[in-house]
């Protein structure tokens, strides 16, 4: 019987996500054949005065090709999307945006011990941050990937990261590298946080009442009474 690769079911927050990027991206294009150029003002430039710029680069990809980029909104919908089935359409736009700030924070900052770094954009660290939340989620599981050959969680996890440190050695693009990094250590970091343990609530104490304490016994002790004994 031959396999078949499907997506998984395409979820409320992805199918947003996923507009807003397309949408983004032709925008961009518009105004680029206008002469207007969005880089200079929302991609990430490393140490820059525009400290904005650390959450709007993911909207930033005017210069990839559309093949490239249409890849990765399918990137980003097979990954985030069961993530959102799993964990709510909260949750995954909270992930998105530890994230996209992990990485675009790693990168601004290494700006002011590094110069000069190149300028960075694209919604890359979003689904890079998703894989590496998901695959340590499971770290401990067996995963089948495309049917082809099975892996645990921790062994894709440390795939990944070698794929991330092959591109840095084929590109030499320290922003980029720093940026997935960033991205991956968001991710792992946000599921250390949601499996935190809970402490357990704490019981309503309660009110003393007024007349709690000492009470006085009516009547006193006899003489056929023996004093009490302390035993020291």
């Amino acid at each position: 019987m031959q396999g078949q690769l499907r997506l998984p079911r395409l979820t409320g927050f992805v199918r947003k996500l996923i507009i807003t990027l397309f949408a983004a991206y032709v925008i961009e294009l518009i105004l680029r054949l206008q002469g207007v150029d969005l880089a200079p003002w929302l991609a990430l430039q490393p140490g820059g005065p525009g400290v904005w710029q650390v959450a709007t680069y993911v909207i930033v990809q005017g210069h990839s090709p559309p093949l490239w980029f249409l890849f990765g909104l399918l990137i980003l919908w097979w990954v985030v999307s069961p993530f959102e089935v799993g964990f709510g359409a909260r949750r995954t736009a909270q992930l998105c945006g530890v994230c996209t700030l992990g990485a675009g924070a790693v990168a601004y900052l290494a700006g002011f011990v590094i110069q000069p770094l190149p300028a960075y954009a694209g919604s890359g660290s979003l689904w890079l941050g998703a894989i590496m939340a998901t695959t340590y989620l499971r770290r401990d599981q067996e995963l089948s990937l495309f049917g082809a050959f099975s892996l645990t969680g921790r062994q894709l996890m440390f795939g990944l990261i070698a794929l991330v440190v092959l591109n840095f050695l084929f590109d030499r693009n320290l922003t980029h590298f720093l940026a997935d990094a960033g991205a991956m250590a968001a991710g792992v970091g946000f599921i250390r946080w949601l499996r935190r343990p809970r402490s357990p609530a704490r019981t309503p104490k309660r009110p003393r009442s007024k007349d709690r304490g000492l009470r006085v016994i009516k009547g006193g002790m006899s003489e056929d009474d023996e004093p009490p004994t302390w035993l020291n």
